[in-house]
């Protein structure tokens, strides 16, 4: 009896503290991880280069780089403004148009970016990132539309504040504390959460929804009491 066919995943941004879990949630649910994304000397995600050697079949593909900068808007860079936008929204198109022949000959798959509550709920000074991923948002349901034919499905998971700041954010104890007060349920988001959720979706747990943005958070953006 021939063993069944592994499946296999491509996660872009695998090193940070979300890619990590990722990929550890992925493996327990029998996926093999492109390993590019792994090393120290992973490829650019904003190039087209990088994304030349994929695998020939992608069953899940999850874009997680990301990148900020906290500047008033009338201060920010156009440098500054084309650097989030190349990493957060272009490297995300170049990644999924050069998945998709693999995704398509997947014959059921998913890909899946990040989003942020920034998109909704913005932050003062972060005018690029919040309009990088509300584009991402907007690219994850256009390719729901043209994919859903070829067994694709697209989701946008619009984040909360996760447990670690990103790698590119100035720590601020204080302002998670401010956040978990805020929060219903006194908590931030364990990268493992989000990790598990992504599972689902790539062993198939969404497959009949396509094109949503899930607000993955635990009501800090729909907290209005004002004491």
């Amino acid at each position: 009896m021939s063993q069944p066919e592994r499946k296999t995943a491509v996660i872009v941004g695998a090193n940070g503290n979300l890619g990590k879990a990722t990929c550890e949630a992925l493996e327990a649910v029998g996926f093999d991880i492109d390993p590019v994304w792994r090393t120290a000397e992973r490829p650019d995600a904003a190039l087209a280069s990088s994304y030349e050697r994929l695998p020939k079949k992608i069953h899940f593909a999850a874009y997680l780089a990301g990148v900020n900068v906290v500047e008033d808007t009338q201060n920010l860079s156009e440098t500054d403004w084309g650097r989030v936008l190349a990493t957060n929204l272009t490297g995300a198109f170049l990644f999924a148009k050069a998945a998709f022949p693999a995704l398509a000959a997947a014959g059921q798959s998913a890909f899946v970016g990040i989003s942020s509550i920034n998109t909704m709920h913005p932050y003062p000074r972060r005018a690029a990132y919040a309009a990088s991923k509300a584009g991402l948002e907007g690219l994850i349901r256009e390719l729901a539309v043209e994919w859903g034919g070829h067994g694709i499905a697209t989701h946008c998971i619009r984040l909360g504040h996760l447990e670690a700041f990103m790698r590119t954010t100035k720590p601020n104890p204080a302002f998670l504390d401010a956040v978990k007060a805020h929060t219903p349920s006194g908590e931030l988001i364990p990268a493992e959460a989000v990790a598990g959720y992504m599972a689902w979706l790539a062993t198939g747990g969404a497959r009949y929804i396509s094109g949503s943005v899930i607000d993955f958070d635990p009501a800090y953006t729909i907290n209005r009491i004002p004491l």
